[in-house]
């Protein structure tokens, strides 16, 4: 059987405090008793399942919403009464029946939860034992309860105090691991310096030993290009020396006089068969060969060339003296006579 008791000060005499007791057997919804003392007289009243669901139809609420807020109003305690209130309300003059009465709170109204009968109780003792009784109980159950809360509170503090000397210990652990590994780590970092260190020495050797091995390499290399270069710079020197003084002894040959007779050459054969044509015909081929005689000298090259044109051309055919005065003639028709200028 389950119990509970409260204070409550109902709104018709609030001056005065009164307990109510509620008590069911298995379900609150199955029913319960309602017991009130006002510290020298009792009553007491039954409401059944059937009255319940009355009453949450009046109030247009569903069972289990109206059961829930029935069980907040009955045995929430002292601290919800501002959200419920209770009143008691006598018929005619006699204290033998009470209509107890409980209703919700809310912000600007309030509604009816339920109401119950209460007749009064003959002897009051058995509810003050009652009541008395479960005080008793009340307070072996807060003593047991914080029993268990004091073992509780204390194994935790046990603990607590476990996890605060492990973590202690683990922050030791922390700290030396630390220090061992940044030492290890220190010695780690130096090995390597002295290693990179070596490497970049060794490098810079073998950069050295390869430098001197390339000029080694170029200075051989020049050693044995220089008896071919000097042969081939003689050889050409030699070719060019040839080639000189051939040029030279070609040079140095006195070249054939102008009036020189060719027999391949007209205008010699025409001379020496016009000597006795006119006497003004002499002496302007003497002008002529006087001309080419002071014409400055071709040199050796080009006359060699001329001399093979000359040679390589076909030879011109022989021609009549006749035929050579006419082309004599024609070819300087408009040549004045020196002599006759000078006579003239």
């Amino acid at each position: 059987m389950e119990s509970h008791v409260c204070r409550i000060w109902p709104l018709s005499v609030p001056d005065f405090v009164h307990y109510l007791h509620i008590s069911w057997e298995t379900d609150l919804g199955k029913g319960f008793t309602v017991t009130l003392w006002n510290g020298q007289h009792a009553w007491s009243g039954k409401v059944s399942e059937t009255q319940m669901t009355v009453e949450a139809n009046e109030a247009e609420m569903e069972r289990e919403k109206y059961l829930a807020e029935l069980r907040q109003a009955l045995t929430s305690g002292e601290g919800r009464t501002r959200n419920y209130s209770f009143d008691i309300s006598k018929h005619g003059d006699a204290d033998e029946m009470l209509n107890f009465t409980y209703e919700k709170v809310l912000q600007d109204f309030s509604f009816k939860l339920g109401s119950v009968e209460l007749k009064k109780v003959s002897d009051p003792t058995e509810v003050i034992k009652e009541l008395i009784n479960y005080g008793l109980d009340c307070i072996g159950d807060l003593r047991i309860k914080n029993e268990h809360m004091q073992k509780e509170n204390k194994r935790l503090k046990c603990d607590c105090d476990y996890s605060l000397n492990e973590l202690e210990k683990h922050v030791k652990d922390k700290e030396a691991l630390e220090h061992g590994l940044y030492s290890r780590f220190i010695l780690v970092l130096n090995e390597k310096k002295a290693k990179i260190r070596s490497l970049q020495e060794k490098l810079k050797c073998t950069q050295e030993e390869a430098e001197a091995s390339s000029e080694s390499r170029g200075v051989v290399a020049a050693s044995q290009e220089t008896p071919a270069a000097k042969e081939s710079i003689d050889s050409s020197a030699n070719e060019e020396s040839k080639d000189h003084t051939s040029e030279y002894r070609r040079c140095s040959q006195p070249p054939k006089p102008a009036n020189a007779p060719t027999e391949s050459h007209p205008l010699d054969s025409s001379l020496h068969e016009t000597v006795d044509v006119a006497p003004s015909r002499k002496r302007r081929h003497r002008q002529q060969r006087d001309q080419v005689a002071d014409a400055p000298k071709v040199p050796c090259e080009n006359l060699s060339q001329d001399k093979g044109r000359s040679h390589s051309a076909n030879p011109a055919p022989l021609s009549s003296p006749q035929e050579e005065d006419d082309q004599s003639l024609s070819t300087i028709p408009n040549t004045p006579d020196p002599y006759q200028i000078g006579r003239a």
